[in-house]
């Protein structure tokens, strides 16, 4: 799809609201009528087929996120509007319950926050998560997998253990340093580390599987052996036996996005973020060889399972769609 800066996207002209639901911390919610909250996935790449964005836009302001571009197909150009702006999806009940049936009948995965945090402040008022997760409550073998950052997941324990006893669930939560002030820097308006942990350890007290998503690993910032393992030790130490990690991914226009925040919190790295990523998106080679080893250490030392990935979600890669 092809973007015109200032115009929305067709699909998306005639449903985006244009009246204030409300402002909250700095972010403006809007109305984004929507036919339905899954979304077919029909990338080979992505291990699940259906996506549940509740949102659109996230305020947790992660400097690194993938998606931040995405504001661009509904008009919007200014660099950190998909962190200001969050459209609440509305209107999609009938044809989200159809399609969850549909899923759950066929046996297909489904990926929760693929793009967006579904547990982000504004949830709080909005619920639609909540209200996507008593549907899912409703079936048995539902495949669910949820990744967030955000400590209001909490809130929905009672709906996760229902989910749980009666479908396949798991739920990831991003942790990528175990520091509180390189955290405040890299996703300012997310939960603290400690606070993640706790999510942790509370959603393994109630039996749900939970595991650490260590991604986007950041080069020369989060992948220091002292911070992993430390890391890695505090997350163990709340009973979670599965994670993953992946180094950063990074491609246009998010790559320009990253670079100049680089350029301003951490300057003397900028010049050697520029030559690894001028001709490629992923960091792979001997760098990516010495992560997954030094991965591989901790998670023995620490009591990891030895799985790289969770079978039910997805691969322990950072995500590369945003709205699929």
């Amino acid at each position: 799809m092809a973007i015109k800066p200032g115009v929305p996207a067709p699909n998306l002209a005639s449903r985006m609201g244009e009246v204030d639901l409300r402002e909250q911390g700095g972010v403006t919610y809007r109305e984004l009528r929507s036919r339905s909250l899954l979304n077919k996935c029909d990338s080979p790449r992505m291990p699940f087929t259906w996506t549940v964005n509740p949102y659109r836009g996230c305020a947790m302001g992660c400097r690194y996120c993938y998606a931040a571009y995405t504001h661009e197909f509904m008009g919007i150009t200014t660099p950190e509007a998909f962190h200001s702006l969050v459209y609440v999806k509305t209107g999609a009940e009938e044809e989200t319950a159809r399609r969850l049936a549909a899923a759950v009948k066929k046996g297909q995965r489904i990926a929760l926050g693929t793009a967006t945090d579904p547990y982000q402040p504004g949830e709080a008022q909005a619920r639609v998560t909540r209200g996507f997760l008593e549907m899912v409550a409703q079936h048995r073998n539902a495949r669910l997998g949820i990744v967030t950052k955000g400590a209001l997941i909490l809130r929905d324990l009672d709906l996760l253990r229902r989910i749980h006893s009666r479908s396949r669930l798991s739920v990831h939560v991003s942790l990528i340093t175990p520091h509180a002030e390189l955290a405040r820097r890299l996703d300012p308006w997310a939960p603290p580390p400690d606070v993640r942990i706790e999510v942790m350890r509370r959603l393994v007290e109630a039996g749900i599987v939970a595991w650490l998503g260590l991604a986007p690993v950041l080069p020369a910032i989060t992948d220091d052996e002292a911070s992993l393992d430390l890391l890695l030790g505090r997350v163990a130490a709340a009973g979670v036996r599965h994670m993953f990690a992946n180094v950063l991914f990074l491609r246009s226009p998010t790559k320009e996005k990253f670079l100049r925040w680089l350029a301003a919190d951490f300057p003397a790295y900028l010049e050697a973020y520029r030559r690894a990523y001028a001709d490629r998106v992923y960091f792979g080679g001997r760098y990516r060889e010495t992560i997954d080893a030094r991965v591989r250490v901790l998670k023995h030392k620490h009591g990891f399972a030895d799985v790289e990935r969770d079978r039910d979600f997805v691969e322990p890669k950072q995500m590369k769609l945003g709205w699929c």
